[in-house]
């Protein structure tokens, strides 16, 4: 569970929290065995091979989980656009590819952590953005992001 204090210094940097369902409080929606086609149509099997508890899916522990929506494009080449929802996880270190809420110089970012001449970096996901040097001390990870999520329509 986030700390009131850090709730309050994410909400002063202007990222939206909200709080993750307990485990089990999520709906539970019949997963099929058969894959939708994103390309040619093809026919969909009936196998019904039981439940998916969102909630269980989208995070895996939600006692250290937190919501976080997305401002800007910096990420769009990683899939994740304005307004989408984050799933974040704390307390674990970050590895090599994972993408990550990053405080850096009291502003807050989400970021993918990589290497650049051996050296760590933050990689924006949009060419645009430049990559962000780490020097020691000087970065704070708020969290792993676990998940995406956006709602299309009503």
């Amino acid at each position: 569970m986030l700390s009131p204090e850090k709730v309050a210094k994410l909400r002063a940097a202007g990222l939206e929290i909200q709080p993750m369902p307990l485990r089990g409080s999520a709906a539970r929606l019949p997963l099929y065995l058969s894959p939708v086609q994103a390309g040619t149509p093809a026919l969909a099997e009936s196998d019904l091979v039981g439940e998916l508890n969102l909630g269980d899916w989208l995070a895996p522990h939600p006692d250290r989980s937190f919501l976080v929506r997305v401002r800007g494009d910096s990420m769009v080449d990683f899939g994740i656009f304005d307004g989408d929802l984050l799933v974040v996880e704390t307390g674990r270190r970050p590895r090599k590819g994972e993408i990550l809420v990053a405080e850096i110089h009291g502003a807050y970012t989400v970021k993918r952590l990589g290497t650049q001449e051996g050296k760590p970096v933050l990689l924006a996901g949009n060419p645009r953005y430049p990559s962000i040097p780490i020097a020691p001390g000087e970065m704070r990870i708020g969290g792993v992001v676990r998940s995406v999520v956006r709602r299309y329509g009503d």
